[in-house]
């Protein structure tokens, strides 16, 4: 009796040692997110800068101006470096991680440009809303995973489905989870090439998600079901998410609360990083971070 008493004992005291060693913050819904590593991911940091060159008897009105527009790239490559390494406050994170960023002027990319020409009669300004690429490259790969969905980590959003391969007349769920608060749009890129928005929809507007959240598609309030019926293929779900609200896009209603948007996937992209970070002309920078990921899943008769 002693030593059934002595086992059980060691049993509880197993288990309470477990759970302590599971991450706070992560309940059981959340632990699959953590494994899930997206086919694509794309990291990005936006900002609004001025750029300035001063005019001289060497350069001519449009070199000034080119000049102009490469200072505001490389200010707003500066700015984005700043602004990622200020976010990110995880213990040891910048020790565990190189941030990697193309020092190349051609690495930012402009969304939008105001052109204010010659002021004062020395200096041509120009102002621009640029955004940087960069990636993370682990030092510890077994554990980047879990550390990059810490919510002092960049923003990081997580999405997948139970599997990767469906047949016909399977239901597909969604499931979508980021590190820490932020707004997003997510859409489904048939294998027949249409965009469709899942989320927001009709009966379902939510775009903004809490952070630690595990969010489903289809769930509650929608009125759609995602069945798997032909043109059969690749499918991939893309998540477009930011710290801030994004661009809005024109979409047509299909039915089921749906909506369709009918364009290039480039063109949606460039829309939804639409988003307001600054106004012009006030020389300051605020930053925005931007994530992407994708989800590919095939289906078959």
């Amino acid at each position: 009796m002693m030593d059934n008493i002595r086992i059980c004992r060691c049993l509880i005291f197993f288990l309470f040692l477990l759970f302590l060693a599971i991450p706070p913050n992560v309940h059981s819904g959340d632990t699959k997110a953590v494994q899930v590593v997206p086919d694509q991911e794309k990291r990005s940091s936006i900002h609004t800068v001025d750029g300035y060159a001063y005019l001289s008897e060497n350069m001519t009105i449009a070199q000034s101006r080119a000049a102009a527009f490469a200072t505001a790239k490389r200010q707003a490559l500066e700015a984005a470096k700043t602004y990622i390494k200020s976010k990110t406050k995880v213990k040891d994170f910048q020790v565990e991680y190189d941030m990697v960023w193309s020092d190349a002027e051609g690495a930012v990319t402009v969304l939008e440009q105001k052109d204010h020409g010659v002021e004062g009669n020395n200096r041509y300004h120009v102002w621009i809303k640029a955004e940087v690429l960069y990636d993370l490259k682990s030092k510890k790969p077994e554990a980047h995973q879990e550390a990059i969905m810490n919510s002092d980590a960049p923003l990081t959003v997580k999405v997948w489905t139970d599997k990767k391969r469906y047949k016909m007349g399977e239901n597909i769920r969604i499931f979508i989870q980021g590190n820490r608060d932020f707004y997003a749009r997510i859409v489904d890129i048939t294998s027949g090439g249409e965009i469709i928005q899942l989320l927001p929809n009709d009966f379902r507007r939510i775009n903004f998600f809490r952070g630690g959240k595990v969010y489903t598609i289809p769930d509650k309030g929608d009125r759609f079901d995602l069945k798997v019926a032909p043109p059969y293929g690749e499918d991939r779900i893309v998540v477009y998410a930011s710290e801030v609200s994004l661009g809005e896009v024109a979409t047509n209603s299909i039915g089921q609360g749906l909506r369709q948007y009918r364009g290039l996937q480039e063109n949606l992209a460039a829309e939804t990083r639409g988003i307001n970070v600054a106004g012009s002309g006030t020389g300051s920078d605020i930053g925005a971070e931007f994530y992407e990921a994708t989800w590919m899943l095939t289906t078959k008769e």
